[in-house]
């Protein structure tokens, strides 16, 4: 059984082309696929709402994610500690690399 027939009125008949920079590609087809949409479709829900649409993360990164976020819960408490004298000040270098850590780790989850 084949797809079904689509309606006249929902036939997509008019083409509209756009040029874009390479860098603009990649950034459509970079948001296209965090979408799980094709770069037109993306495209077209940006132009008729106004909105990007809503990105898409695989069960294992926003499991990631959730873990990475407590993470950061942890280490901003661990740092309002140090700024109030209730921790030593040699964790000061120790936390400045884990918060970097995270940081780059949360960066490479939403390429």
């Amino acid at each position: 059984m084949g797809r079904p027939a689509l309606q006249e009125e929902d036939k997509r008949i008019i083409q509209v082309n756009i040029r874009l920079t390479k860098e603009e590609n990649n950034m459509v087809c970079h948001y296209a696929q965090a979408s799980a949409m094709t770069p037109a479709n993306w495209i077209r829900q940006k132009a008729f709402t106004g909105r990007f649409p809503a990105i898409k993360l695989s069960p294992l990164n926003a499991e990631l994610y959730r873990e990475l976020h407590k993470i950061g819960v942890n280490l901003n408490q661990a740092v309002k500690q140090l700024n109030t004298g209730k921790l030593s000040p040699a964790f000061v270098t120790i936390l400045s690399a884990l918060i970097k850590t995270q940081k780059d780790l949360l960066n490479c989850l939403m390429k």
